[in-house]
């Protein structure tokens, strides 16, 4: 075992690459504290670096030549809260992709967009580009210019240089987008994502299973090991959390025949004594669009409350951490509606009726979720090119328009809800809202 597994840290040129507040020359010392005796000395350095190399999801040239650092700190079993910095290698691999989760990673698009860039004979406006991107609010809109002009050769020289430290040479496209160097470094480190799932840590193992779930490069070791962490998991958080995993990788194929996988989730399902397992199988058999009554019965439970079932999921979530849920029990009924967006209204009516009256009692990005979930279920996945005229909804589309006006007023100015309405082309103000539903308080008011 290597005595230090920050050996070599301070050989980093930290001083030539950037994160969210400037220069990384602070680098070392958070990954330091990451092994520090005292708890909120950890929980701090940890904090630090959320806030620093993947900022509100965003990556930096700083952000790739970190990972193998924290990689080796994972691989030494005296590392405290190894399961926390899993999770960390989660949120660098992947950032805020909202609309990506927990449905899958496109990296293959973020590598095509690459790609093209790097065929672009017009290396002076990606340069153009990328300097604008890494100067960002630092400066005025006039000194760029200056510098895009090369009138003020300082900050293209701070910017060439950050590329070079990043190990990417300057004439390749890969600099576009930290993100995705940052995603192909977390990649080449799964082999300790997969020792991590036989660790003696509960929390460890599920942080693990988690991991695994973005990288459909490696799906074909992902699934196998995955398989076989089925086949041994006693704790329950950690046996739903691989199967969850398991199935996102699977969809990711779009390819739905593998009965392997099937047979082992439902043969799981019927014979787990855990509400969370239970649910996670049938949530995946519909991730993998076995659409039978009792898997979507099983999902739909989470938003009807039937039987007190998610009372007495929540207590199974109380003992261990849930990495789906990102923390918050409350995310249960916005995964489920999320993971049931494929489906037809027209076929399922009575599902929209009741994710419509979740909405009651959803907020934030719950609320965001689940009710373009709900759209999305009500039109059968056709968006209306043009705002559409009430009367010419059906009965089922006006039950769910009166429902957001009923239980959302208040929550227009929600601006990631506005973008949700204006996305199916419905007014986005409560006022026009209420017109647009011919309510009898938007031509009262005008009176």
């Amino acid at each position: 075992m290597e005595a230090d597994p920050l050996a070599g840290v301070d050989q980093v040129p930290w001083f030539d690459v950037d994160h969210a507040y400037g220069e990384a020359t602070d680098l070392p010392k958070n990954l330091r504290r990451l092994q520090s005796p005292d708890k909120d000395t950890r929980q701090g350095a940890l904090y630090t670096l959320y806030g620093s190399i993947c900022h509100q999801g965003s990556r930096y040239t700083s952000t790739p030549l970190a990972v193998p650092f924290l990689y080796r700190l994972i691989e030494r079993p005296d590392t405290p809260e190894r399961g926390e910095l899993l999770l960390f290698l989660a949120f660098i691999a992947t950032g805020l992709n909202s609309d990506e989760l927990p449905l899958g990673t496109d990296v293959a698009l973020q590598r095509k967009r690459v790609a093209e860039l790097r065929a672009d004979p017009n290396r002076a406006k990606i340069i153009k580009d990328g300097l604008d991107e890494f100067l960002g609010d630092t400066i005025s809109d006039e000194d760029k210019e200056y510098a895009f002009k090369g009138q003020n050769n300082e900050y293209l020289r701070s910017y060439i240089k950050s590329l070079r430290a990043s190990g990417v040479p300057e004439d390749e496209a890969d600099w576009w987008s930290p993100e995705v160097r940052s995603y192909n470094v977390v990649q080449d480190g799964l082999d300790t994502a997969y020792r991590c799932l036989k660790d003696e840590s509960a929390e460890v193992r599920t942080s693990a299973a988690y991991l695994l779930a973005w990288f459909p490069d490696r799906m074909s070791d992902s699934e196998q090991h995955l398989m076989e962490m089925l086949d041994s998991e006693q704790t329950p958080v950690a046996l739903a959390t691989a199967i969850i995993s398991l199935a996102t990788l699977q969809a990711m194929k779009e390819d739905f025949s593998e009965t392997r996988i099937v047979h082992r989730l439902r043969d799981i399902q019927s014979r787990s004594s855990s509400c969370l397992v239970t649910w996670a199988s049938s949530f995946s058999l519909v991730k993998l669009r076995v659409n039978t009554e009792k898997e979507l019965t099983e999902v739909m439970k989470l938003i009807t409350g039937d039987d007190q079932y998610p009372e007495r999921l929540k207590e199974e979530l109380e003992k261990e951490k849930f990495p789906f849920l990102d923390g918050r029990p409350s995310a249960l009924t916005s995964l489920a509606a999320r993971e049931l967006q494929h489906l037809k209204g027209s076929k399922h009516p009575e599902m929209v009726k009741i994710i419509a009256s979740a909405t009651a009692f959803s907020r934030g990005m719950d609320l965001v979720t689940i009710s373009s979930a709900l759209l999305n279920i009500a039109f059968d996945g056709v968006r209306p090119d043009s705002e559409p005229d009430f009367d010419d909804l059906n009965d089922l589309q006006q039950e769910v328009m009166r429902a957001l006006n009923n239980t959302l007023e208040k929550r227009f100015e929600f601006g990631n809800y506005m973008m949700v309405l204006e996305s199916w082309n419905l007014p986005s103000r409560a006022e026009d809202f209420k017109v647009f539903i011919k309510h009898p308080d938007a031509f009262q008011s005008r009176l």
